[in-house]
């Protein structure tokens, strides 16, 4: 008996690669984890992240661009924000977001963790 050798294009004569369940599958991990944590929402720059937990893709050209950004919370499902066109992309061909994609996404938030950072440490001094 030959080894099955599927391609990687989705046909409809053979069951190849279950994107439903790629997806769901991902989402589920990322949950699982989220909810052993003390975290109580994950919030993702990384391109890569955000894909794992939203399943969108707008290209590696914007892979340092920190303007699209995902929120999972805490027993909740992801929230996307990204550029305008690529976020109505995603409404159109991406079901599985339901209303969870915002468009567009706010001003960067490159410097968000610092600022962030600073107002906690001047809350803790004045306290």
């Amino acid at each position: 008996m030959a080894l099955k050798t599927y391609g990687p294009m989705a046909v409809d004569w053979e069951n190849r690669i279950d994107f439903d369940r790629l997806r769901r599958e991902r989402l589920s991990r990322a949950k699982a984890l989220l909810e052993k944590s003390e975290m109580g929402a994950l919030l993702c720059f990384d391109m890569n992240n955000v894909r794992y937990l939203t399943s969108t893709h707008i290209g590696s050209w914007a892979q340092d661009k920190i303007s699209r950004f995902a929120l999972l919370p805490q027993n909740d499902e992801p929230i996307l924000w990204d550029f305008g066109s690529a976020a109505r992309h995603h409404q159109l061909n991406c079901p599985w977001l339901g209303e969870r994609s915002r468009a567009p996404s706010p001003a960067t938030l490159r410097r968000a963790a610092k600022e962030c950072r600073r107002a906690n440490v001047r809350r803790a001094r004045d306290n």
